[in-house]
């Protein structure tokens, strides 16, 4: 499954948060006690999905995401039975494929290792449900100041446990997240859920990444950084596959004209304007971008003779004479190179914060080592105490706080080796990652999420700042290789397994 930049708009911060505590046994249907949108939205699951009423009683509602509501249900006919089920109901305008790569996702990874699996599937014309087992868990802002060094030991284990299991299907995630990875600490449990946004990895990944062409970044030190802005340059390489191809749900069309690579070929040697009589028609077919069209618009109109020949000329006089870039570039007119070349999208699902370099540069090619990033994100909340760590309304300022910890220049190293060009400034320099969690920890602050002050940071003595300043050099370097800033470098979750952190 694959999504493109329109719907990874809309799905940035999925959620099935499911807060409520363990139960044994089903509690009896109050509905007086909900509020009276809940109520409604409970009647009209019932409306939409008949099935649903005739076997389950649904309690509560424990989640709500851009494209899903959660809630918490038992057997109507038989109460005597402990089991509890958690009830997505997908919204209509989802489509098809995505439903079917959830639903594939639960059946075939899930169950085992740490990934929550599915019991049945309920449809009632364009209305989804998904029934899963109810895992009841605590809030992760509950208890992120509370755990202990063995017990982030525990929690990292089992995530990557989890991720290890569904990266054996060469499956990404792509929303990893505490509210996405359950942890009830009475039972030691943990569960990997919301596959929503999981779709299959790209082939033959590594050779990409490092191969493809550079694309212009700027970061400028506006709010200390800068609306990412690719530049104009053309796709000189041939083996290089367009971002469309990367895409496992898009095929090229059929219908592609033979021997392109040559006509580019030759627009590289010598750029031919547009000619008089082009057809507006044929080039709206050639043309899907709106801005793009209304240039070759002004194109035509130049040459009508509408514009003067001085400002025609001073297309070509305006940039160095490079063969491997348009000569269109800030002038009123679009050249053939453009017309031609495809446009460049990258999948940018995910919850804000947990989003790694390559996808707020919008790499076309991404990895599972989408997944391993937001693991360590994780980890570096749980080292910290503080979640969420990284808190970005949008991607240049979410780029800008990891440039802040990770260094400005390492950042522009990284971006390199998956074909990007990054320019920031002022410079900044790399952050010691255990000296900043050490500070960040043993520092006087409120809890996170919606604790009061006077539930504020209590230390005990296996959480006091000086376990936390002993910290063994492993646990920092195995959170340097999560957060490795070079995706086709980055540690998987097989070999993060055997990392010295668990092992010793």
């Amino acid at each position: 499954m694959s999504e493109t930049e329109t719907l990874s708009d809309q799905s940035m911060a999925e959620s099935t948060d499911i807060n409520d505590g363990p139960k044994k046994l089903c509690p009896p249907s109050t509905p007086e006690s909900l509020p009276i949108d809940v109520q409604e939205e409970i009647e009209c699951l019932y409306e939409f999905v008949p099935e649903v009423a005739q076997h389950f009683r649904i309690v509560n509602k424990i989640g709500e995401g851009t494209f899903s509501s959660v809630f918490q249900a038992c057997l109507r006919h038989h109460p005597e039975v402990k089991q509890q089920f958690a009830l997505k109901h997908i919204i209509p305008t989802s489509h098809p494929s995505r439903i079917e790569g959830e639903l594939r996702c639960l059946q075939e990874i899930g169950g085992c290792e740490n990934v929550i699996g599915v019991e049945l599937c309920i449809r009632n014309r364009d209305h989804v449900v998904i029934v899963m087992p109810y895992f009841a868990h605590d809030k992760f802002p509950d208890y992120v100041l509370e755990m202990s060094l063995t017990e982030v030991r525990d929690y990292m284990r089992n995530l990557l446990i989890a991720l290890r299991r569904v990266h054996k299907f060469d499956i990404i995630h792509r929303d990893v997240k505490p509210s996405n990875f359950l942890y009830n600490r009475e039972t030691k449990q943990f569960s990997l859920v919301d596959f929503g946004l999981a779709h299959q990895a790209p082939v033959c990944l590594m050779k990409k990444c490092k191969t493809s062409p550079s694309v212009d970044v700027k970061l400028s030190d506006k709010h200390k950084s800068v609306p990412l802005s690719p530049s104009k340059k053309y796709l000189q390489d041939n083996n290089v596959k367009s971002p469309a191809s990367t895409d496992l749900k898009r095929e090229q069309p059929t219908d592609q004209k033979p021997g392109i690579s040559g006509k580019l070929a030759a627009h590289r040697r010598q750029y031919t304007p547009p000619t008089a009589n082009l057809d507006m028609l044929h080039l709206s077919n050639k043309i899907k971008s709106p801005r793009r069209m209304l240039l070759a618009k002004r194109a035509l109109m130049i040459k009508e003779g509408q514009v003067s020949s001085k400002q025609r000329s001073s297309s070509s006089s305006s940039r160095p004479g490079n063969q491997n870039t348009c000569q269109c570039f800030g002038q009123p007119m679009v050249c053939s190179i453009c017309v031609a070349r495809s446009n460049q999208t990258a999948p940018r699902a995910g919850t804000p914060g947990f989003r790694s370099p390559e996808v707020l540069m919008k790499c076309p090619d991404q990895s599972t080592a989408v997944d391993i990033w937001s693991a360590g994100v994780i980890f570096l909340s749980l080292l910290s105490g503080r979640y969420p760590f990284f808190r970005a309304n949008d991607d240049v300022t979410a780029l800008a706080q990891i440039i802040s910890i990770m260094g400005s220049e390492e950042v522009k190293v990284a971006a390199k080796t998956f074909g990007k060009h990054l320019t920031c400034s002022p410079v900044t320099p790399a952050v010691d990652l255990k000296r900043l969690c050490v500070k960040l920890r043993s520092a006087p602050s409120l809890k996170t999420g919606n604790q009061t002050q006077k539930n504020a940071h209590i230390p005990d003595k296996e959480n006091s700042s000086d376990l936390w300043e002993n910290v063994s050099d492993s646990c920092f370097d195995l959170l340097k290789r999560l957060l490795d800033l070079n995706p086709a470098m980055r540690i998987t979750a097989e070999e993060a397994l055997r990392h010295p952190f668990f092992v010793d």
